[in-house]
């Protein structure tokens, strides 16, 4: 029976794909922190539209700019850069339309990746 002692050396396979795991949890978490942003973003914006639309006394939201306001608080708890100018709020006689615009950079070693995100919702008065 052989018997092999250990020195200290490293499997090349063994460090090449831990180094691609590792890449690519980092490149996963860069792309994956932003469309998860997008994603609820998108849910809280439909929900914010929904409840506008429901509120048609205005008592929650009294004007487009507190719809727009309330969408803001939203993105800027989710780590989403934009302002009120990124974000356009109308109330009409039948319809509640939020439209949010977002664009940006995700950056990671030797690539940039520019991203431009709409959302746009449109809910009926209850």
């Amino acid at each position: 029976m052989k018997h092999f002692r250990m020195r200290g050396r490293i499997n090349l396979g063994c460090l090449f794909i831990t180094a691609l795991i590792i890449a690519g949890g980092y490149v996963g978490y860069k792309f994956g922190r932003v469309y998860m942003a997008k994603y609820f973003l998108d849910k809280k914006a439909f929900q914010i539209a929904g409840d506008a639309a429901e509120d048609w006394k205005a008592k929650t939201y009294r004007s487009n700019r507190d719809i727009a306001e309330a969408v803001l608080i939203e993105a800027r708890s989710r780590g989403v850069d934009i302002t009120l100018d990124n974000i356009v709020a109308e109330r009409n006689d039948q319809t509640v339309t939020i439209q949010v615009s977002w664009e940006g950079d995700i950056v990671i070693p030797f690539y940039t990746h520019h991203f431009d995100f709409t959302i746009d919702h449109t809910r009926t008065l209850k």
